[in-house]
Order: C-alpha cells, then structure tokens, then sequence
C-alpha cells in the first residue's frame, strides 16, 4: 500500500477512509482465517461439535482463555490449545497495529507538515 511521502500534501479525508476500510477488511480476513483454523483443529482433535470447537476459539482468539481444554486429558488437544493461543495472542498485536497503522501515518504526517519538513 502506497501512502504520500512527507514531502507530499495530506491526502484527503476520503482516501484515509478508503485506508481506514481497506485495513478492516484486511483485520476481518485474518481473524476470520484465524476462527477458522481453530474451529477446525478443535473438531479434528477433540470430540466437540461444530459450536463448542467455534466457542473454544472464540475464547481464545478473544483472550479470555480456553473453557474446555482445561478440563481434557489429551496431550494432543492441549498441545494444539496452546499453539492456537500464542497464534490468537499474536494476531491481535498485530491487527492493533494493522488497524492503527492509518491513523498513526496520518498524525504523523500532518506532524511533519506543520513543521515544515
């Protein structure tokens, strides 16, 4: 993605909300993709349904920990709870930043503009 270099004017208010919405496509895509993953692993390894294996990874994509896993005795679905949450745990640093990113560019630029760099 392509934003102006300090050199250049602040883009208009309509570009930064075309990358506003660009990034929250991007953030839904990879929490999506995410969920997916989760939901899946947790129906092949353990024996819950469809709903409970998405509300395992809801909690933990969302960080309020696994309701489940806790309770199982398989080495296997613990090792795939802890892998999933140290993944969850990074996808949402960085879709924090992703989502920043626009925002952060945009005062800074405008930083840069008013001190005549």
């Amino acid at each position: 993605m392509a934003w102006e270099h300090r050199s250049e004017p602040l883009a208009p208010n309509r570009v930064f909300a075309g990358r506003v919405l660009r990034q929250i496509f991007l953030v839904a895509g990879i929490v999506t993709a995410t969920l997916t993953v989760g939901t899946a692993g947790y129906l092949l390894i353990s024996d819950l349904d469809l709903v409970d294996s998405f509300l395992e990874a809801s909690m933990l994509l969302s960080g309020a920990g696994p309701l489940y896993t806790e309770r199982s005795s398989r080495n296997e679905l613990k090792l795939f709870s802890s892998f999933y949450a140290l993944v969850s745990t990074l996808v949402v640093v960085s879709s924090v930043g992703i989502l920043a990113s626009p925002l952060v560019h945009r005062v800074l630029h405008r930083l840069h503009l008013e001190r005549g760099r």
